[in-house]
């Protein structure tokens, strides 16, 4: 029964925000164009073969979803830092190699993608993100994990599939974020990290 209600507790975050992130409204950056700046909460602009960010979007005070994947993005603009009320971002499958730190700003964020990118290094600037609790970097070549990622109490979920490690580097993380769910592929033979 205990483990049963710590699920719950673990889990409960996440299904809420799925569900609502269901029933959200995304705008393409045309549609968006077409109404007031303060009724639109979501865009979206995936696949849109982007190499940076229309400035346009720094206009929408209560854009609280932002869906960037599948293009062709290598850094943020300083505006994204500013975009306070952001609590969803999208930049997976894009072309970052390194982590781009404007995301340190935006202390609102709760869900993160950042899978299929090819940085190898996370800043410790992301532990600014303190009610961040989903965080997807699947498929990112991350070499090792961030130590701020313990201070961030609210990290419910990490998904690192497709990144190998070796069971010894696993299990230490497992131990260190043990409130987290952390999805890892089976450990590697390879070196420990």
């Amino acid at each position: 029964m205990n483990k049963l209600l710590a699920l719950i507790f673990i889990y409960s975050p996440l299904l809420f925000f799925a569900q609502k992130a269901d029933t959200v409204r995304y705008y393409t950056l045309e549609e968006a164009k077409t109404v007031h700046s303060d009724s639109v909460f979501a865009i979206r602009m995936s696949k849109k073969k982007l190499n940076s960010i229309p400035k346009e979007i720094q206009f929408y005070r209560n854009l609280r979803h932002l869906d960037l994947s599948k293009n062709k993005l290598t850094e943020l603009p300083e505006f994204i830092g500013s975009m306070s009320n952001l609590i969803d971002l999208d930049l997976g499958k894009n072309k970052f190699t390194s982590f781009p730190t404007e995301l340190c700003k935006l202390s609102n964020l709760r869900r993160l993608v950042l899978n299929q990118n090819q940085f190898t290094h996370i800043s410790e600037c992301i532990g600014n993100l303190e009610n961040l609790y989903y965080l997807d970097l699947w498929d990112t070549p991350l070499e090792t994990f961030p130590n701020a990622f313990i201070s961030m109490k609210n990290l419910k979920s990490i998904d690192m599939r497709g990144i190998l490690y070796g069971p010894t580097y696993q299990q230490k993380w497992i131990r260190s974020l043990h409130w987290v769910k952390i999805e890892f592929d089976a450990p590697c033979d390879c070196v420990e990290k």
